[in-house]
């Protein structure tokens, strides 16, 4: 696990070490909370013993989440503050955490989440009061470590998330908006004694506010 984590962190460091090397210019560091509701897709619970197998129904209720999220992006050097988004296509890595309860039919809790994602974004209506780019539709992809906290049972998983959003800059260091988050989770309870689970599917929809420094 420690070894993957490092392998993680070293690839989302790529884009510090090309700034290094005068490829990239210092960036954009930002900081975020968002809300919103969770939906999880059911879930077939088998038990086999010896000589039987019986598979039920898992239903997990609709559930709200928060959590924070920091970020960085990057673009190139020689370019007027707000010719760079606009022709560099900026690109970026963020840490995100999130919460989320977790109440299923075999029992109640709660889930915890810590991504390690990879951002591109095409940020459009850029002008000098807006260098950044007033409207940025953006995607985020990468892998997660997700504890869940259950009365049937606890477990730490990998997990992968994929964002679609949009940002929105009422002013030009505040921004709001909407995305939509998909999270797969490789368990929890996967397989463990005589009992198994398939692997989670959540769908998220949030609502972001993002301060650019």
């Amino acid at each position: 696990m420690i070894k993957r984590l490092a392998l993680i962190c070293c690839i989302l460091l790529l884009p510090t070490i090309a700034a290094a090397e005068g490829n990239t210019d210092y960036g954009d560091f930002w900081v975020g909370g968002q809300l919103g509701g969770v939906f999880t897709l059911d879930r077939n619970l088998t038990v086999t013993g010896p000589g039987f197998e019986f598979t039920n129904n898992v239903s997990t209720d609709a559930a709200f989440s928060m959590g924070a999220i920091v970020g960085w992006n990057f673009w190139e050097l020689y370019k007027q503050p707000w010719e760079r988004y606009s022709q560099a296509r900026a690109f970026g890595v963020a840490l995100d955490f999130q919460w989320n309860q977790f109440n299923q039919s075999i029992g109640s809790g709660n889930q915890f989440s810590l991504g390690f994602l990879a951002r591109a974004q095409l940020p459009a209506m850029v002008d000098e009061t807006f260098p950044l780019g007033r409207l940025i539709p953006f995607i985020m992809v990468g892998p997660a470590i997700v504890w869940t906290n259950s009365d049937f049972k606890n477990s730490t998983d990998m997990g992968v998330v994929t964002e679609l959003g949009l940002e929105y800059f009422i002013y030009p260091q505040l921004s709001i908006g909407p995305s939509f988050r998909y999270r797969h989770v490789f368990g929890p309870y996967s397989n463990f004694q005589n009992v198994s689970i398939d692997q989670v599917d959540q769908f998220m929809f949030l609502a972001r506010l993002g301060y650019h420094f």
